[in-house]
């Protein structure tokens, strides 16, 4: 059987050791966000499930921002306090779709990876919205189901295809709910970089089950997959296939 939500009291253990910051595409996303974002000395940023900080502190430290992060997971929001040495980054337990911040009092919200963790993205945008002062700007950094489908995860897991049918968005409608909830100038940008250091390195994240859908397959369906996944590195490890993922910057307007 199936779940709807992943444990993140179990994943919060794994996360920072298999999303490590060395990445070769952390670097290309932390100065793309920052950018799109406008941040800086005296601007606010509003992190939407924010996870352990992965994004928050790195850009809190390289751009001089003040930030708050909000995540719904306890486990997760510990460890990133333990990470945080800025003490320019407020860590609140909530939700997405409502977060208790005060209306108009960020630049820039950020959700990463979060659209799949949403009920109600629609809701979750106005929420951005109303937090954003006018002129703000919201940031969504994800695949959509459009981009997702071939991946390696899904490609050897095909139930986790059969999940993330239910639970991700395709690309025209993020625009279309954006749109809805009364942000201008929408745009959006494909971005196909290199995730991960070797094909080990993503065996290791895939045995660790990170990624969210693994934890909500059958057991049996994951070790197949996982099987399938390491017999195909075994003979196909200089696939560049294996180390690239598609994804989506959306950049949001709040009129001024």
């Amino acid at each position: 059987m199936t779940q709807d939500r992943a444990d993140y009291s179990e994943i919060s253990k794994v996360y920072d050791s298999a999303r490590r910051l060395d990445k070769p595409h952390i670097e290309w996303w932390l100065k793309r966000l920052a950018e799109a974002g406008e941040l800086g000395p005296g601007r606010r940023l509003l992190d939407l499930g924010c996870g352990t900080g992965r994004w928050t502190i790195p850009l809190v430290e390289r751009t001089g921002c003040e930030a708050v992060g909000v995540d719904n997971s306890p486990d997760m929001l510990t460890r990133a306090r333990v990470k945080d040495h800025t003490g320019w980054i407020e860590w609140l337990l909530g939700d997405a779709h409502a977060p208790s911040v005060p209306a108009e009092s960020f630049d820039c919200a950020l959700m990463s990876l979060m659209l799949h963790h949403l009920d109600e993205p629609l809701v979750a945008f106005r929420s951005a919205f109303a937090a954003l002062r006018p002129g703000g700007v919201l940031l969504i950094r994800q695949g959509t189901l459009d981009q997702i489908l071939d991946d390696p995860a899904h490609r050897f897991l095909p139930e986790a295809v059969t999940v993330d049918r239910k639970r991700t968005p395709f690309w025209v409608e993020v625009e279309s709910w954006l749109s809805e909830a009364g942000y201008d100038g929408v745009a959006a940008e494909t971005v196909q970089i290199p995730t991960v250091n070797s094909p080990e390195e993503l065996l290791a994240e895939s045995e660790a089950r990170v990624c969210s859908v693994f934890r909500l397959i059958p057991e049996q369906a994951y070790a197949r997959g996982v099987a399938r996944l390491r017999e195909y590195i075994e003979h196909h490890r200089d696939d560049p296939w294996l180390l690239k993922d598609d994804m989506t910057l959306f950049v949001a307007r709040k009129p001024q």
